[in-house]
């Protein structure tokens, strides 16, 4: 139970969240019913159903966004892992490109031989200077 393997975890969660891939985020979450996420602004989700919903629901109603994950701190605690990171997000709206940061704390639990988020909670950070973020179209 490395630092890698739950860095990577948090990694497909950002990937599946870029994708807008419920798929995906299927395979980051535990499905328990202990499970949390507290999207910004959100009141509590809790149990794998209720988190499934919320992000079908920010799928359907969200342009796409690119993430950079920055400031990223790990601590793993035998089968449990806690990841903080700053989420850098590029999106745009209406033709008006906006950028923001989300202080995110997720938590992993060692699960069937993998890393998988019971925990994800997301905060918007206050005086916000985003690093340089190339878009799709930059690459």
């Amino acid at each position: 139970m490395s630092v890698d393997q739950v860095e990577q975890a948090n990694n497909q969660f950002y990937s599946a969240f870029e994708k807008k891939s419920i798929d995906e985020m299927e395979t980051v979450w535990s499905h328990s019913d202990e499970t949390e996420c507290i999207h910004p602004g959100w009141e509590l989700c809790t149990g794998w159903m209720a988190i499934r919903e919320s992000w079908e629901r920010i799928f359907q109603n969200s342009e796409p966004m690119k993430f950079i994950i920055t400031n990223t701190r790990i601590h793993i605690d035998k089968e449990i892992a806690v990841v903080v990171c700053l989420e850098n997000i590029q999106s745009e709206t209406l033709g008006k490109e906006s950028k923001f940061g989300i202080l995110a704390t997720n938590v992993f639990k060692f699960e069937d031989n993998n890393w998988l988020m019971i925990h994800h909670h997301g905060s918007p950070v206050a005086n916000y200077f985003p690093p340089n973020i190339q878009t799709v179209d930059d690459e």
